[in-house]
C-alpha cells in the first residue's frame, strides 16, 4: 500500500496534466500492437495522427497501417465538458465514448464495430491514456468481446517533430 501512495505522490510531483484538446492539436505518430489474450503480439501498426482544435472540441483523423498491408482510418470528434471529462464520438464507435481525466490519465470505455476478416465484429475496449511526458502518451486497451477478454492493445503515441524538413 505504501509503494502505491509512493508511486501516486510521484506522479503529481511530475505536474503533469492530461488536456485531450491540447495534446492532439497539430501532428502525432503513433507506434502499437495488438497482443491476444495469451500475450502473444498478433498484429503490429504505425498511424499517422493529425488533430484540429477549436475550442474545447478536438477533430482527429487517426490513419492505421497495420504489418500485414491492411490500412484503417478513424475520425474522432472528442469535446472537454470540464471537471476533467470528456466524451467522444467516431466513425466506427457505437455511441459515445465517455471519460474522465485525473492528472496524467484518462480512462475511457466504448464499443466498437471493427474490421476482421472482412466483417465488422463488435469488441469493448476500455482505454487508459497516461501522459508520461508533455509529448508523449502511453495508451493500454483492455478489449473484450462478448464480455471476455479478446486482446490487448498497447501504443505509444507523440508529437511529431520537424527537424529540417
Amino acid at each position: 500500500m505504501s509503494e502505491n501512495r509512493h508511486y501516486e505522490d510521484a506522479e503529481a510531483a511530475s505536474g503533469l496534466e492530461l488536456r485531450l484538446e491540447e495534446f492532439f492539436d497539430g501532428s502525432l505518430d503513433a507506434e502499437g500492437e495488438f497482443r491476444d489474450p495469451f500475450g502473444r503480439v498478433r498484429r503490429t501498426f504505425h498511424a499517422r495522427v493529425t488533430g484540429k482544435r477549436d475550442g474545447n472540441t478536438i477533430r482527429i483523423h487517426e490513419k492505421f497501417h497495420y504489418h500485414d498491408g491492411q490500412i484503417d482510418e478513424r475520425e474522432w470528434v472528442i469535446r472537454a465538458h470540464g471537471d476533467g471529462r470528456y466524451t467522444g464520438e467516431a466513425t466506427d464507435v457505437v455511441g459515445i465514448a465517455e471519460g474522465k481525466v485525473e492528472g496524467p490519465r484518462l480512462r475511457w470505455s466504448y464499443p466498437i464495430d471493427f474490421p476482421i476478416g472482412g466483417r465488422a465484429w463488435r469488441l469493448n475496449f476500455d482505454d487508459e491514456f497516461k501522459l508520461c511526458e508533455p509529448d508523449a502518451l502511453v495508451n493500454t486497451a483492455s478489449v473484450k468481446k462478448f464480455g471476455l477478454p479478446f486482446g490487448t492493445v498497447r501504443q505509444t503515441i507523440s508529437r511529431r517533430t520537424s527537424r529540417g524538413s
